[in-house]
């Protein structure tokens, strides 16, 4: 190769590799750190206290292969254990399951396997954990504050706008638009695929009140 080309190889290389790279990250500033973690716990607080809800989402997986299923996603929380029903089976999952608060194994209701704890921080919109201010950077504009769990979770603060995303393990992550109860819009990407979940309707599930069946 001559020289001439050899420089405009490298060159075209470095500047491939900064626009894929990512936003760097720098250290938060401590006062960032605090007014993050204030909304963080203020928004754990809420979404993990005692409740009853059911929830309808409507639905998208998009598998790496680029095959899409499109579906409704129904929730039932009491508290302590999420009902979910499906339409169609989202990304290979079974029409119907739960999700206990305590933990143990769930099946692929999005692309890639979570934790019981990681798909209850995904549907409520931030996990039971609590985060971390230790090590805390700013990027892009967020606060990445991170669980002490660790294997790379984090929860991301944006202010204003309250928790804006998360980062689970497995090269997950997950970009939220919080609302009212939990997020109005929740997607979600892996190297498995990508799931974009839409709010339909919030509101309260009455004692006694059964999930629906078939």
């Amino acid at each position: 190769m001559r020289f001439p080309a050899a420089v405009a190889a490298v060159a075209l290389l470095t500047a491939v590799a900064c626009r894929t790279v990512g936003p760097a990250a720098v250290p938060a500033d401590p006062a960032l750190t605090v007014s993050a973690l204030s909304t963080a716990i203020a928004a754990r607080d809420e979404a993990w206290g005692p409740r009853r809800f059911k929830a309808l989402f409507r639905g998208e997986v998009s598998s790496k292969a680029g095959f899409t299923v499109r579906g409704y996603l129904a929730l039932f929380w009491d508290g302590e254990q999420l009902s979910w029903r499906v339409s169609v089976p989202l990304a290979g999952s079974p029409r119907s399951g739960t999700v206990r608060r305590s933990g143990g194994e769930v099946g692929e209701l999005f692309p890639g396997r979570l934790a019981a704890a990681d798909l209850l921080a995904v549907l409520l919109g931030i996990p039971e954990e609590l985060p971390s201010g230790e090590g805390a950077v700013m990027r892009a504009g967020r606060i990445e504050l991170n669980l002490p769990s660790g294997d790379g979770r984090a929860v991301l603060v944006s202010n204003p706008g309250g928790v804006t995303g998360l980062l689970l393990p497995g090269g997950v992550r997950v970009e939220l638009s919080p609302g009212t109860g939990v997020p109005r819009r929740i997607e979600l990407r892996s190297p498995q695929g990508r799931a974009l979940l839409t709010l339909e309707s919030y509101g309260g599930w009455p004692e006694g009140e059964e999930v629906p069946k078939g």
